[in-house]
Order: C-alpha cells, then sequence, then structure tokens
C-alpha cells in the first residue's frame, strides 16, 4: 500500500516525530510504501515528495501585534489554500490507499481532509495534542489548567487571553476551533487514536466524535534502549536526572525547587528552551551547585545519560499525552518519580513502577526522591519492574496490530 503519512514536520521536533518516523519505519518495514507530506524546513529529512511540501509559516508574525500579518496568518491558519492544492498535486501523481494524519493544526491545516475524502481515501488521526478540544492545544492557561472551553466555549480563550497571554494569539486560536467545527472537517475522519486512555477519556468527556475514537498505545523502538544499555558505563558519580522541554508545563522549575531541600543530591537537567535562562538564574540565585544543565543532546547521549542515573523524574504540570522520556527511562531500568497528572499514571504506577507527587509540589517531590535513595534495594525493584511494565504497555506488535485492525475496516 501507499501509505500518506502527515505531519507538520518532517524533522526531529518532539514527541510527535518520534511517533511519526517510529511508525513509519514500521509501514515500511512491512512493505508498505510511506509517502510524507509536511512543511517545507531546512532541517527536514530527505524525501522524494518534497516538492508537494507546503512554504514555512512564521507565526512569530502574531507577536508583532500587526493587524495585517495577524490577518493573513489566521487565513492559512484556518483554510489552508496551498495546503489543498500541493496535496491535490501529489495525489494527481501518487496513488493513496489511505492516510495517517498526525500534527496538522495551525499549519497544513485540516482543510486537507475534505481533499482526502473528495477521492475516497480513508483517515486515520493519531492524536498528540488537544486542539480540537481546547484552543490552546495544552489546556493550560496562565500556569493552571483550564476546561472552560468546554462544549465548545472557545471565546473562553479569547477572554482569559489563554495563548501566551496575546489576545491576538488567542483570538486567532479560537477563531480556528470554531471555523473548523463549523465546517465540520473533523467528521471527514474514520478514526481517531488516542495514545492513552487519558486522552481518549478527556476527548469522549468534550463529545468529541465518540464512536470514531479508539484507543491504542504507540510503538517504540527498544533497539535503541539496548544499544544504550551495552554502553553503560561504571560510574562513581551517582545522580538522578529530568529530560524534557524547559517549558513551564514540563515541571522543570518544580524539580529545581524540590533541589533546595536536597543539597546532597546530584541533578542532570536534559533539554533546552524558552525557561533555560530563568531556570539557571534561579540555580545561581539559590547556590544549586548540585544541579548541572547539559542542554540539548542527541538521542543516543540522552539514553546514555539517562541508563547511568539512579532513577529518572517527570514532573509535568499539563494533561501529558504519553510521555516518551518516561517510556525510555522505564525501558532503561530506571523507575521514575512522576506527576499524578495526564497519562503518566498510566506508565507510572504508585509503588511499583516509580512514584507519584502532587503536580506542582516540590516538598512532595522532595521526600518522594528521599524516599527512593534511601532504599536502593527498592529502586533496583521497581526498575525491574519498570522495564516490565512499559514493554506491555508500549510495543510495537500491540500497536502496528491494532492499526491493522484499523485498517481492515476501512
Amino acid at each position: 500500500m501507499n501509505i500518506l503519512v502527515v505531519n507538520w514536520t518532517w524533522y526531529p521536533s518532539g514527541g510527535d516525530w518520534t511517533y511519526v518516523e517510529h511508525v513509519s519505519q514500521l509501514y515500511s518495514g512491512l512493505g508498505h510504501q510511506v509517502v510524507p507530506f509536511s512543511m517545507k524546513d531546512e532541517r527536514n529529512y530527505a524525501s522524494n515528495y518534497s516538492e508537494y511540501f507546503i512554504e514555512n509559516i512564521d507565526y512569530k508574525k502574531l507577536n508583532k501585534r500587526s493587524l495585517r500579518a495577524g490577518i493573513k496568518v489566521v487565513s492559512k491558519s484556518i483554510y489552508s489554500v496551498e495546503a489543498q492544492k500541493k496535496l491535490e498535486a501529489l495525489l494527481t501523481t501518487t496513488n493513496i490507499d489511505f492516510a495517517h494524519i498526525n500534527v496538522i493544526h495551525h499549519y497544513i491545516t485540516p482543510a486537507i481532509l475534505k481533499t482526502l475524502k473528495e477521492r475516497n481515501i480513508p483517515i486515520i488521526w493519531t492524536l498528540h495534542e488537544y486542539t480540537p478540544i481546547c484552543p490552546e492545544s495544552t489546556f493550560i492557561s496562565h500556569g493552571q489548567i483550564c476546561e472552560k472551553c468546554f462544549a465548545g466555549a472557545f471565546y473562553n480563550c479569547v477572554t482569559h487571553r489563554c495563548k501566551k497571554g496575546s489576545l491576538l494569539a488567542s483570538t486567532v486560536a479560537a477563531l480556528e476551533n470554531y471555523a473548523h467545527r463549523a465546517l465540520n472537517y473533523y467528521a471527514y475522519v474514520d478514526y481517531y487514536v488516542c495514545p492513552s486512555k487519558f486522552l481518549y477519556q478527556k476527548f469522549k468527556d468534550f463529545n468529541f466524535f465518540p464512536e470514531k475514537l479508539v484507543q491504542l498505545y504507540h510503538g517504540y523502538d527498544y533497539q535503541k534502549i539496548e544499544k544504550a544499555k551495552s554502553k553503560k558505563a561504571v560510574v562513581s558519580e551517582k545522580y538522578i536526572v529530568f529530560t524534557g522541554r524547559l517549558e513551564k508545563i514540563k515541571g522543570a522549575h518544580t524539580v529545581l525547587e524540590a533541589m533546595k531541600f536536597m543539597p546532597d543530591v546530584q541533578l542532570k537537567i536534559i533539554g533546552s528552551g524558552t525557561q533555560e535562562a530563568s531556570l539557571k538564574a534561579y540555580q545561581q540565585q539559590h547556590q544549586l551547585d548540585n544541579v548541572t544543565f547539559l542542554g540539548k543532546l542527541n538521542k543516543t547521549e540522552t539514553l546514555e545519560a539517562i541508563a547511568d542515573s539512579q532513577f529518572a523524574i517527570c514532573a509535568s504540570e499539563w494533561y501529558e499525552v504519553l510521555g516518551f522520556t518516561v517510556v525510555e527511562a522505564m525501558a532503561l531500568n530506571k523507575p521514575v518519580i512522576g506527576a499524578n497528572i495526564g497519562a503518566i499514571p498510566e506508565m507510572v504506577i504508585d509503588g511499583q513502577t516509580g512514584l507519584l507527587f502532587e503536580p506542582g509540589n516540590a516538598v512532595q517531590l522532595a521526600e518522594k526522591i528521599k524516599q527512593l535513595l534511601d532504599n536502593p534495594q527498592k529502586v533496583t525493584e521497581m526498575g525491574i519492574e519498570a522495564q516490565n511494565h512499559i514493554t506491555r504497555l508500549i510495543n510495537d506488535g500491540c500497536h502496528i496490530s491494532g492499526l491493522r485492525n484499523l485498517i481492515a475496516g476501512l
């Protein structure tokens, strides 16, 4: 089969790309032809179909508060005429058996769904965030969980300026959701694949095509994990690790605050983001000499750093969809201290594969860290159970079998 795989980037850009790259490899391994459709970028992986990719869209224009620039961007984010025309050109030259959609909002836009359906191409959409039911996409407003847009009340995004604290950006986001709902693009999708039980239930609670929702955990390439294990160093230094984007919703600030109570615990932070400077300033202000920022590492370096650690921390403060950083740590036989939010508790079983703490509660996090450090035997036992649990939950066999069942029903 020729499978159209659609995503806003065709280069490593986060958890969505981790999935897109791997599922593309799974399709190819089964003898199918993957046909990518994405946005142009100098960081993209080479593709024979890049001529059909859409031009890059710069959303930083919204921050300039230019009404004219804003109108141009919002028109593209609601309905990309370019994406529609480029896709039509691609479909004219290449026969597509079914389409697998990933992250397309704001860039490629759901307008392509109509184009696909007009050609009777079945559509599966793997959900990586919450944009169809939350204009801000993360259910976070000014640092707090917010579900005020329930039942399509997207105007709340504007009144509360949820998107970047900007009236213009928030208005654009709300208009997108109103337009897509009015145009009923989402009805063209045959199945929505939900990577976690939490995300599945959240979309169901919001009455988003409940009859089309299917819960199916991701697959994962554990060969990378085995390579990292084989290179595991014998280190005298003992440390714990935090891996993730340095953004407010990922909770790195809570981890740093917890370190104030743990001066003898070494913490390594892997990642970069908009909060990096403020986090480093906080470290200096509070003389946290036990914290080391490693910056953004490649996948191999990251896995090896986790493999040499005692355990990992996932301190997210948003409705985490799944969290490949948790998957990787657990696959490396590391228990995880995770925030009790989103899909994290589906992986971190409290007292078995790790420990849970209240999101944003630095004191409680410090207590959980001490609890594990004081019981190295428990760390070992939890690490073994973590590896067993995550490979049962997240594996290629179950994932591709689930996709095959969906495809067979199209």
